[in-house]
C-alpha cells in the first residue's frame, strides 16, 4: 500500500480518536476496545497482517495477538508479538488510554521485563494516545522510572508528523529492508547492557553455590556425587514450577507463599509430591534420600523470593527454552567438589570440569546453526509427508548436552504438524480427532496428547553426563509446555488418567555413545571405580532396539536423523583409545571424528546426519581416513569460520545422507548468521586433492588440477624438517646463534638472532643445525586478512656462516636433495602461486594456525624440470638470477639510510618480485586467464 494512502488513513484514525478523546480517556473504555478500535488498525497501516488475512499457518503468521493469562489482575504475556518468518522481532504492550504512559513506571517495567527476558532488543508500549519505544537490552530494575531506556516518545496528535520515522522503522517493510536493525544498532547503549542469558546464568550459579555449601554443611555424610544430584534436582524443580506459575498452569505465588513460611524444604517436598502426581515425568519422582536432606530456610527463601516481582526482572512466561538451554549448557561445564577447610570439616566449591578447563570453557551452539542443521536434516526427511507417514520417524542426538538440538528438532516437528492440521482441508478432521483445539477464532494449538505423542515417538538422546540428561529432559518438558497456559487448563486435564508430562526415561539416556559393553571384553583390562564411571559403557541396540520399528531386516540402523554438536578433542583413557582405534579403524581418535563415523552405523538406510564439527575434517591430514570413509555420503558442507569469538578453532557444518546417489555435494559459507550456498563440487575432485573443496571455484579447481597432474611434489626435491630446539633452551650466552620464526623474512639475508645456546646442548642431527644447501621457512604460515584473506609462505636462504647457527621448532628447513639450485627452490616456494595453491588446496581457506611441515610440502606441486635440456635449464637459471637479484636488493633496502633511495629500491624489489611470479607461472604453464584467476 502506498505511504500516502496509509498516511491519509492514519489521519482519519487520529481524527476519530481526537473527536472522542474524553470518552476514550474515561475509565470505562478498556484495553480490549483500544486494541480493536485503534492499535490493530495502526499497525495494519504499517503493512502488518494483524488479522492474518493472508491465511498464513500458525507458525508463520506475522502478528500473534495474545489471549492473555490474567492472575489476580496481573498479565503474564505481552499483547502482540510481531514476527518475520516465525521469528519474533518486537513486542507491543497495549494499555487503555486512561493510563499515563509517559509518567507511569509500572507499564514501562512490564514491557521491558517481557522483551528483556525474550532477548528482544527493542519493544513498544502504547495506548494509542501515546507511543513509546524502549531499548530492552538493558536489564530492568524495579526502581527505574518510566523514561529509563526510552528511545522515542510521541502522542497521537504527532503521528502524522512522525509517520515517516515510525513507518521507516517499525513497518514490515522496514524490517525486511534492514532499517529496523539499523535503528537498533544506532541506538545501542553499551552502558548497562547485559544479555539475559548471562544474567540468568549468574543467578543460577549463585543458587548452586548457596545450596551446595548449605547442604554440604548440614549433611556431612553426603557424597560429592549425591551433592551434585540433589542440588541439580532442586534447581530444576524450582525453575519448572516457577515457569509453570507464570504460564498459569500452577497457582500464582505457589512457591512464594512457601518461601515466606518456616520449614521450607519440608513444604517444598509436599509441592513436589503433588507435582509428581500431576506431571508424572520423573522430574518430581520421589527419592527418599533427597527428601531427607537438611536445608536451612534462609537459603531456599532467598532463592525463591528473588524469582518474583518486583525483585525479579525476568518474566518467565516469555523466557525462550533456547535461552534456558544456553544457560544450562554452561551450568553443566562446572561441578561441585569438596574442599577441606579445617581438619575433617569440608565445604562445597564450584569448579570447571577438567575437560572444560582444557577446552577454555563451554560454548553453546548458536540457534541459527541448530536451525540450519534441523532444517537440512529433519526438514528434508519429512518434507511433503503426512503426520501418519512420519509417525515412526526417529531423531537422536548422541551427545545431547543441554538438549539444544533435540529442542530445535522437536519445535520443527510441532510447527510441521500444526501447519499440516490447520490447512483448510485438514482442520475439521484434526479437530474431530483431537489433534488440535481452537483457542481463539481460527487460532489453533496442538493438543497436549499430540505434543506428547510426537515427543515420545520421535525424540531420543544420549549423554555421558547424567546432569546433562536431566537438563535435556527439563528443556523438552518446557518446550512441550511453551504455549500452554491457564486458558487451556480444561483441555490439559480433560482426562483424569492423563498426566501433563510424559516420561522420557526411554528416550533420553545416560551413557557413552562411542563405547559399547564389548569394551569389557578387552584382555587384562584394569579399571578403577573412577575409570568405570568415566567410561560409562552404552549398548545402543539394547537401550533403543525395542523402540525402533525397522522397515525390513536389511535396515540395520536405528535412526532416521542424527544431529548435534559432538565433543571434539576429549581426553581418553589409554584403554578407551585402544578400544576406539580397533572399533573404528580410522587412524583418528578425535571424538568428533568418531561420532561422525558412529552416526553412519546408527543411521537407517537413506538416513541423514547433521553435525557441527571442527573444520579440520575438510583438510587435515590426520582426518584423511575419516574423509575417505564419509565423503561418499556428504550432501552439504558449510564453512562457518570462527563460530565462537573466544575459540581459535574454526568449524564446519556437515550434512550427509547414507547411500547418497549424487556424484557431487553442495558447499556453503556463513556470513554472520546467514549460511548461503556458494556452489557444488564433484566428489572425485575431493579424492584427487585429498580434502573437501569448500569455497574453491570451478576455475580455481581446474588450475589446481593442472598444477597437480603435470608435476611432482616439493618433497620429491627436498627433505623437510622442523627445527629441533625449543624456546626454553635459548639464553643470552653460548657459542651457537639461534634463529626462530620471526628471524626468517621473505628473501631476507641480514639476520638478527633469537639468542644463543651452547653447542653441547644440541643433538648433532639435521634438525638442530642450519645446513648449507637448504631453504629456511617460517613454520607458522602467515595469514593475511586484507585486502582479502590469503596466506603467505615466508622463506629465505640461510646465513653464510651456517655452522654458527641453530634453529628453533618455529623454523622448517628444506634440505635440497636435487640437482636444482636452492635459489630456484626458494623462488618457487616464495611465489604467490604456491601460497595461493596451499591456501586453496591444502589449508582449505582456513584462518587457523597452519604449519609448513612435511605433510604440507608433500602436497605442494613442484615443477618437473630436466636441466639437461636447454629450455628447462634456461627457465631454471632465469629464476635463479631473479632470486639472486631480489636477495641483493633486500640487503640494500635494509641498510639504506636515505629514504628517497630506499623508496626507489622498494620499487625495484616489487618489480623483481612480479618477475619471479611471472617466471613461476610459466613453469606451471598457466595461461593469461588462469593467472588472472590466481591474482584476482
Amino acid at each position: 500500500m502506498p505511504k500516502n494512502i496509509n498516511k491519509d488513513q492514519l489521519g482519519a484514525l487520529v481524527s476519530l480518536f481526537s473527536a472522542n478523546i474524553a470518552q476514550y480517556k474515561g475509565g470505562q473504555y478498556d484495553e480490549s476496545n483500544t486494541r480493536t478500535d485503534f492499535i490493530d488498525k495502526f499497525f495494519t497501516l504499517l503493512d502488518w497482517d494483524v488479522a492474518n488475512n493472508q491465511g498464513f499457518s500458525e507458525s508463520y503468521r506475522e502478528v500473534v495477538r495474545e489471549d492473555k493469562v490474567k492472575i489476580d489482575g496481573s498479565k503474564k504475556a505481552p499483547d502482540y508479538s510481531f514476527r518475520i518468518g516465525g521469528i519474533r522481532k518486537f513486542f507491543v504492550e497495549a494499555k487503555k488510554p486512561s493510563i499515563n504512559i509517559k509518567e507511569a513506571a509500572e507499564p514501562a517495567y512490564q514491557i521491558r521485563r517481557y522483551a528483556y527476558t525474550a532477548k528482544l532488543p527493542i519493544s513498544i508500549l502504547t495506548n494509542f494516545a501515546e507511543f513509546a519505544v524502549y531499548d530492552t537490552r538493558i536489564k530492568p530494575d524495579k526502581n527505574d522510572n518510566a523514561g529509563t531506556t526510552r528511545l522515542f516518545y510521541c502522542t497521537f496528535d504527532q503521528y502524522e508528523q512522525k509517520f515517516e520515522f515510525i513507518n521507516n522503522t517499525f513497518s514490515k517493510d522496514a524490517i525486511l529492508k534492514g532499517s529496523f536493525d539499523k535503528y537498533i544498532e544506532e541506538n545501542k547503549n553499551k552502558k548497562g547492557t547485559s544479555e539475559v542469558d548471562e544474567e540468568l546464568l549468574s543467578l543460577v550459579e549463585e543458587w548452586r553455590v548457596e545450596l551446595a555449601k548449605n547442604i554440604a554443611k548440614n549433611n556431612p555424610n553426603l557424597s560429592v556425587y549425591d551433592l551434585n544430584t540433589v542440588v541439580q534436582k532442586i534447581i530444576d524443580r524450582i525453575i519448572f514450577l516457577r515457569i509453570a506459575e507464570d504460564k498459569g498452569i500452577e497457582d500464582e505465588n505457589l512457591l512464594f507463599s512457601v518461601a515466606k513460611s518456616q520449614n521450607i524444604y519440608e513444604k517444598l517436598i509436599h509441592l513436589f509430591i503433588k507435582a509428581n502426581k500431576k506431571y508424572n515425568s520423573g522430574l518430581f519422582a520421589n527419592v527418599d534420600w533427597i527428601d531427607r536432606v537438611n536445608i536451612e530456610d534462609k537459603v531456599l527463601s532467598h532463592i525463591i523470593v528473588n524469582l518474583y516481582y518486583p525483585e525479579c526482572p525476568y518474566e518467565f512466561s516469555v523466557l525462550p527454552v533456547e535461552i534456558l538451554g544456553s544457560i544450562y549448557e554452561r551450568f553443566l561445564g562446572k561441578t561441585i567438589h569438596f574442599r577441606v577447610i579445617k581438619g575433617d570439616t569440608h565445604t562445597a566449591v564450584i569448579e570447571e570440569k577438567p575437560e572444560v578447563k582444557k577446552a577454555g570453557g563451554v560454548y553453546y551452539t548458536p540457534q541459527y546453526i541448530v536451525d540450519y542443521i534441523v532444517q537440512n536434516t529433519v526438514g528434508e526427511k519429512i518434507k511433503n509427508k503426512t503426520p501418519q507417514e512420519i509417525s515412526g520417524f526417529k531423531i537422536v542426538d548422541p551427545a545431547c548436552g543441554s538438549g539444544s538440538f533435540l529442542v530445535g528438532a522437536y519445535q520443527y516437528l510441532l510447527d510441521y504438524h500444526l501447519d499440516y492440521y490447520t490447512q483448510e482441508k485438514n482442520v475439521k478432521s484434526a479437530l474431530k480427532n483431537e489433534k488440535i483445539y481452537e483457542v481463539a477464532f481460527q487460532t489453533y494449538r496442538l493438543t497436549i496428547e499430540e505434543k506428547q505423542r510426537i515427543l515420545t515417538n520421535t525424540i531420543y538422546g544420549v549423554d555421558i553426563d547424567n546432569q546433562a540428561v536431566e537438563v535435556t529432559k527439563l528443556s523438552l518438558y518446557l518446550k512441550l509446555l511453551e504455549n500452554e497456559g491457564k486458558e487451556a487448563e480444561g483441555w490439559l486435564f480433560k482426562y483424569s488418567d492423563k498426566t501433563l508430562l510424559p516420561s522420557l526415561e526411554d528416550n533420553i539416556k545416560c551413557g557413552n555413545s562411542l563405547i559399547g559393553t564389548d569394551f569389557y571384553a578387552q584382555p587384562a583390562l584394569e579399571l578403577t571405580d573412577d575409570d568405570r564411571i568415566k567410561v560409562n559403557c552404552f549398548d545402543w541396540e539394547k537401550e533403543f532396539g525395542q523402540q525402533i520399528t525397522r522397515k525390513d531386516m536389511e535396515d540395520k540402523g536405528l535412526f532416521d536423523v542424527i544431529i548435534g554438536n559432538p565433543p571434539y578433542g576429549a581426553d581418553l583413557l589409554k584403554t578407551e583409545r585402544d578400544y576406539l582405534e580397533y572399533k573404528f579403524n580410522a587412524r583418528n581418535t578425535d571424538t568428533a571424528a568418531l561420532f561422525m563415523l558412529h552416526a553412519r552405523k546408527l543411521s537407517k538406510t537413506f538416513g541423514k546426519n547433521g553435525f557441527i564439527i571442527p573444520k579440520a575434517f575438510t583438510y587435515a591430514s590426520n582426518w584423511q581416513t575419516v574423509r575417505d570413509i564419509l565423503l561418499p555420503d556428504v550432501e552439504k558442507i558449510a564453512d562457518c569460520g570462527k563460530v565462537w569469538q573466544t575459540v581459535k578453532l574454526e568449524m564446519s557444518i556437515y550434512i550427509n545422507q547414507l547411500d547418497n546417489t549424487k556424484d557431487y555435494f553442495d558447499y556453503y559459507k556463513r556470513n554472520d548468521t546467514e549460511i548461503k550456498k556458494i556452489g557444488a563440487k564433484k566428489r572425485n575432485l575431493c579424492h584427487e586433492f585429498k580434502l573437501i573443496l569448500n569455497g574453491v571455484s570451478d576455475e580455481e579447481t581446474e588450475i589446481g588440477l593442472k598444477m597437480k597432474r603435470n608435476n611432482k611434489t616439493l618433497n620429491d626435491y627436498v627433505e623437510n624438517n622442523r627445527g629441533g630446539m625449543f624456546q626454553s633452551n635459548v639464553s643470552a650466552t653460548g657459542n651457537i646463534k639461534v634463529l626462530g620464526g620471526k628471524q626468517i623474512g621473505r628473501y631476507n639475508s641480514l639476520f638478527s638472532i633469537k639468542g644463543k645456546i651452547n653447542k653441547e646442548l644440541l643433538a648433532d642431527d639435521i634438525k638442530s643445525f642450519v645446513l648449507e644447501n637448504s631453504v629456511l621457512v617460517q613454520n607458522i604460515v602467515a595469514h593475511i586478512k586484507k585486502p582479502q584473506p590469503h596466506i603467505s609462505i615466508i622463506a629465505t636462504l640461510p646465513p653464510i656462516s651456517i655452522k654458527q647457527y641453530a634453529i628453533l621448532d618455529t623454523v622448517n628447513q628444506l634440505k635440497n636433495n636435487s640437482e636444482l639450485s636452492k635459489e630456484f627452490i626458494l623462488g618457487v616456494v616464495n611465489s604467490k602461486l604456491v601460497s595461493w595453491y596451499a591456501y586453496r588446496f591444502i589449508f582449505a581457506n582456513a584462518i587457523r594456525t597452519m604449519h609448513f611441515d612435511s605433510t604440507t610440502t608433500a602436497k605442494i606441486p613442484f615443477p618437473s624440470l630436466d636441466i639437461s635440456k636447454k629450455t628447462d635449464k634456461t627457465k631454471h637459471d632465469n629464476l635463479v638470477l631473479l632470486v639472486d637479484k631480489i636477495m641483493e636488493l633486500k640487503q640494500k633496502e635494509a641498510t639504506e639510510k636515505n629514504q628517497q633511495l630506499k623508496t626507489m629500491i622498494s620499487r625495484q624489489i616489487e618489480g623483481v618480485d612480479k618477475a619471479i611470479d611471472s617466471a613461476v607461472h610459466e613453469l606451471y604453464n598457466l595461461t593469461e586467464d588462469e593467472i588472472k584467476v590466481v591474482e584476482g
